[in-house]
Parts: structure tokens; sequence; C-alpha cells
């Protein structure tokens, strides 16, 4: 589909790879940045001691799940719409945004339980299940999608095609639950889908291609970025279910952080910087109008 996404993320690899360092394995540090002005300075009054003390404000991401956050050439910068936006929030916050990977879903809740790190600005989902152990700010539309290859488009074109079949799924996601729910609405018990648990996305793509699984689901982000990298291979099952935000996760014991993050992108939105890497991201469709906290759609 969109081709473009791979010039993107070249063209943000160069501009970021001169704030960031490290790799898809290590971290990524923007240069320090100061409260410039009096709209900055309040802005960074409003994060907690710790953090204003220190400078930095530490980022867990699950890379790669392009084109929210990966790397875009061996060795070179995790990229990314949530890099981008979680760096311009850094920067009017004026501090310096550190950014660490992991390739493992399922740590990103007990990084923020444990304050490994401060936020997890990756691709995350607001479900009010997880409200009891983290918050959100809510910074991006999105949902469930299922994705098959080409060959089968004929035989699988709505999401109950899927009814008996296999599903790829990223361990430590809310998919495994989501699909359960989807099975019971238009599946016999007989002929529920079935998930198959993998690691990575990469994974879950590969799971599809030798035939040990009918089809993947992940967000229709993610989805349009598969596609775009072999054309004419995938296609999208059915329609997007289970609507739903990313949010940027925080402690539930940090409000004080949560409202520094919500002010910082009211001003992303406002200064048009957030609508800008949406859009240079073709994901305009995605934005919010207000990065409200803990809210479902």
């Amino acid at each position: 589909m969109r081709r473009v996404y791979v010039l993107c993320a070249a063209l943000v690899a160069v501009l970021l790879v001169a704030a960031c360092g490290g790799s898809g394995t290590g971290s990524n540090s923007s240069a320090p940045s100061s409260p410039a002005t009096s709209s900055a300075s309040t802005l960074n009054a409003m994060l907690p001691a710790s953090i204003r003390s220190s400078g930095v404000l530490t980022d867990l991401v699950n890379s790669p799940y392009p084109p929210m956050e990966y790397q875009a050439e061996t060795g070179g910068p995790i990229v990314g719409v949530d890099i981008s936006l979680a760096m311009a929030a850094a920067k009017l916050l004026g501090v310096r945004l550190q950014v660490t990977n992991t390739p493992n879903f399922s740590e990103l809740i007990p990084a923020v339980q444990s304050n490994r790190t401060n936020i997890v600005w990756s691709a995350t989902f607001d479900l009010k299940s997880r409200l009891g152990t983290v918050h959100f700010v809510n910074y991006f539309r999105t949902g469930d999608e299922f994705l098959g290859l080409k060959a089968t488009s004929a035989n699988l074109t709505a999401n109950k095609d899927l009814c008996g079949k296999t599903i790829a799924v990223q361990a430590g996601t809310s998919f495994p639950v989501q699909i359960a729910k989807l099975s019971a609405q238009l599946c016999g018990s007989s002929s529920s889908m079935k998930v198959l648990t993998v690691q990575t996305p990469p994974e879950q793509a590969l799971q599809v291609k030798i035939g040990r699984a009918a089809a993947l689901v992940n967000g229709p982000e993610a989805n349009a970025y598969v596609a775009s990298q072999e054309p004419g291979k995938w296609h999208v099952i059915g329609n997007i279910f289970d609507p739903v935000y990313f949010g940027v996760m925080f402690s539930k014991n940090d409000p004080k952080l949560g409202q520094a993050i919500q002010a910082a992108l009211k001003e992303l939105i406002k200064n048009g910087t957030y609508g800008r890497v949406l859009s240079q991201w073709h994901l305009s469709q995605s934005a919010l109008s207000y990065p409200s906290i803990d809210t479902q759609p």
C-alpha cells in the first residue's frame, strides 16, 4: 500500500540520528533540552521533582512495531510515530528523552509498575482491564484488524471467515482476549478461532507465510506498513473490531507525570506538531483532538 513509509522512516532516521544513539537493543537519547519560554518553564514545573532534577525522561518501547517504533536501518536509532511524538513532548517539557527497547511486549507494564521506566510510549492499548495497574494519556485512535495472504482473499473476506482458523498474535497483548470475544459472537463452539502466540510482529507474518496461521492480527497502522513492504502479497480481512486508543503509559502512583504528558500533548496538538507527525506517516485518520486520560472510544 503505502511505500512512502520507508522513505519517511529514512528521513526521520537522518533527522534523529544526531539526537539519538544506540540501537534497537539498547537506548536512544535526544539531545538535552532546557525550557526556553515561559510556556516551556510551566510545563517543566509540572514534572515530578525527580525527573526535573535528573533532566531525563525515560521511555521503554517494544520494537519492532513499524511504523510506530522500529529501526529504519540495522544498527540505527529507533524511529517512528511514537519516537517523534515522544521527542517533541520531551523538548516541550525541557528534559532529555532516553529511549530503551525491549523485544518483549509483556515487559512494558511491569517496567512501569516497578519504576524501571517513567513512561511507555509504545503503541499500547488503553484498556479498562489495565487501569488498576497503570494509567494512560491517549493520543492515537486504532483497533484490531486481521491481515492474511492475498492468495487466500477469495475464501477469507469477512471476520467470520476466520472461524475455526488460527490467528497469529503477539505475546503480552490484549489480542487473544478480543479474539475470544469476537469468536464467541461469530463462531460456534466447535469452530472457534484459535490463537498462536509469538514474540514479535515479524514472527506473526512468518507464521502466516508458512501456513501455521491463516491470518495475523494487529492495528491497522501496522498492517498497512506490512502490506507496503510486500505489495500485492497481503490483504485485509473483514472490518476493524474493538476500536481503542493508544496511550502513553505511566504509573498509577505518579498522576503528576501523566498530567505533564497530557499538557505537552495538548501543546503539540495546538502548535501543529502532532498533526504534522501523523501526516508524515500517513496516519492523520488516527488523530485525536484531545489527549484524554483513561478513556475508551
